[in-house]
């Protein structure tokens, strides 16, 4: 693929008071839609659309390797005009304009101009993704929140019914974890959280979400998974957690989980869903712990 490359400063931009050019317009134009969102996607596609008008192109490219984000829009063509974006050292990934014959000086030019109207905006909405990723993290573990899980679960549950696609859910908690506090200190326990965390990661999908619930209890849900499915991965997970948390420095006794799984019913609200898996897990606790259980 043909590309120009350039790094973009940001340039101010006043109005003059004669007559408007037409890009000036155009950027007036840029500036007033860029304003009223903070979502990534929707700020590129706006500045793609109102560039389309002075520099006509197929389609865009956007990368953020900070965020792992990849965008596009359009359709990909051989010719392209590739930005690194930057805002006082901070990096705010790529973006690429592609089309199929090669870009003018006078277009690189264009573009440039209506590139600098988009930096504050884009830094604004990459700054808010940050937060908002943050305040649905879990510090110690690295996994989602109860919070998240909230907003996961209301968003599978209607996707899994529009397409009537399974969803399962396992939840897990850790056998005698107050023990572990009790008896080694809440570094020890700290450090099982981690591990068990670390083993769910290890495990699921990448598309599967994984939440810590409470102190000491995980969620997992499994879009497109079947019961089965969902069973044999809370073994896989229950068995590498009783591998990894074998006897450390870091605590001295070895971690099971109890686990239980629900596959989403027909008609069945969240509730009962949720209701369902946690009565499972607690099957299984007092069916002696380190088992899955399944609902019935």
């Amino acid at each position: 693929m043909a590309q120009k490359k350039s790094n973009i400063a940001v340039l101010p931009f006043t109005p003059r008071q004669e007559k408007l050019t037409t890009i000036d317009k155009h950027r007036l134009d840029l500036i007033n839609i860029l304003q009223t969102t903070l979502d990534i996607e929707v700020l590129l596609t706006s500045f793609s659309d109102r560039v389309q008008h002075i520099v006509p192109h197929s389609g865009f490219l956007y990368r953020n390797d900070e965020l792992d984000m990849e965008l596009h829009g359009g359709s990909r063509k051989i010719h392209a005009c590739r930005y690194e974006l930057t805002l006082e050292e901070q990096g705010l990934g790529s973006l690429t304009l592609m089309r199929q014959q090669s870009f003018l000086d006078n277009e690189v030019e264009s573009i440039e101009a209506m590139l600098c109207c988009l930096i504050y905006p884009l830094r604004n909405a990459i700054l808010y993704k940050h937060a908002l990723a943050s305040a649905h993290t879990d510090p110690l573990t690295g996994t989602k929140n109860r919070a998240a899980l909230d907003d996961d679960l209301q968003r599978e549950w209607k996707l899994a019914r529009r397409q009537q696609s399974p969803l399962s859910l396992v939840i897990l908690d850790i056998d005698y974890f107050k023990a572990v506090n009790d008896n080694y200190g809440h570094a020890s326990g700290d450090a099982v959280l981690k591990t068990v965390a670390n083993c769910l990661k290890e495990t699921a999908r990448t598309t599967d979400i994984i939440c810590r619930y409470g102190g000491e209890e995980f969620v997992m849900l499994l879009n497109n998974t079947t019961l089965d499915g969902a069973v044999l991965l809370a073994d896989r997970v229950r068995s590498c957690i009783e591998t990894h948390t074998a006897r450390s420095d870091a605590c001295p006794t070895s971690v099971t989980v109890s686990a239980g799984v629900a596959r989403l019913r027909e008609g069945e609200t969240v509730e009962g869903f949720f209701q369902r898996a946690d009565q499972a897990m607690y099957e299984a606790k007092h069916q002696g712990r380190n088992l899955v259980r399944c609902s019935s």
